[in-house]
């Protein structure tokens, strides 16, 4: 009996000393992970905070996955800034990633500046001549060509948004301004402002018959799902448009799973080693 009841103190005991060597553990590996995000959001330089935000993940922070995706995106995105790549069977380059107004804070000092850029452009006040013109150049069209601009909700928004840089491109030998192949001809909601993406009516422009038998590249500020894009390439090649390129300012950046995030920080800091 007694040698039963001292096994059973002793496998007690042992229990114990595990259950609070563990609870330790992760005392300090989320005080680990706390501090080495603080220092990563502290950070300026691109590669000291991914180093620190990666650090943070393998501690199991999913805030700092949140922050490593933000800082890093081209290694979550098939799509590279001024490369060319394919939607479908069209060739496109985006200058940049966007990123939602929630993820600002989160942001480095040059992707938050070339967000705002890209509000600036929607709203006229910014014409985007560099990046435009380095997006045209990336996409290598060689052929005249003609410039359509994405339909906006209003007549008024469209010109605003699009009149400067179509001036731009033209007068610098990019493409011909295809503006006014293009009219808005009733108002609509905002895709940005409706509760739901599916919802909002597109038809709101109609397109005209000198389209026909012209290459044609599509510009516009920002690419999300695509959506958008696929309409109206279609609607191009209904009136006889050859859509051989589209170009955009920015893309939506989304944010991975945390568990494509760990995946990721664990293959870039453990199996190089």
């Amino acid at each position: 009996m007694n040698d039963f009841i001292l096994t059973l103190l002793i496998n007690g005991g042992v229990v114990l000393c595990i259950v609070g060597l563990w609870v330790y553990a992760r005392y300090w590996r989320r005080k680990a992970a706390k501090a080495f995000l603080q220092h990563a959001v502290a950070c300026y330089k691109k590669e000291d905070r991914e180093e620190l935000a990666g650090q943070a993940v393998m501690a199991g922070s999913r805030h700092a996955g949140l922050l490593y995706a933000l800082t890093c995106p081209e290694r979550f995105d098939i799509v590279r800034p001024m490369r060319t790549f394919r939607f479908g069977k069209i060739r496109c380059v985006c200058a940049g990633y966007y990123f939602p107004q929630r993820y600002e804070s989160w942001l480095r000092d040059e992707q938050a500046d070339f967000v705002q850029d890209v509000y600036a452009f929607k709203d006229g006040k910014e014409v985007c001549e560099d990046y435009f013109s380095q997006a045209f150049e990336v996409l290598s069209v060689h052929e005249n060509v003609t410039a359509v601009f994405m339909p906006c909700s209003t007549s008024e928004r469209y010109y605003r948004r699009f009149a400067k840089i179509a001036r731009y491109l033209e007068r610098h030998g990019y493409a011909l301004s295809g503006l006014h192949l293009i009219e808005i001809i009733r108002n609509r909601e905002s895709k940005h402002t409706a509760a739901q993406r599916s919802s909002v009516d597109t038809a709101n422009y109609s397109m005209s018959l000198a389209l026909q038998g012209k290459k044609v590249v599509i510009v516009d500020d920002l690419l999300t799902t695509g959506s958008s894009l696929a309409g109206f390439a279609r609607n191009l090649e209904r009136v006889g448009a050859e859509v051989i390129g589209a170009v955009f300012l920015a893309r939506t950046f989304q944010v991975p799973s945390w568990t494509k995030v760990r995946w990721t920080v664990w293959k870039r800091l453990i199996l190089p080693k």
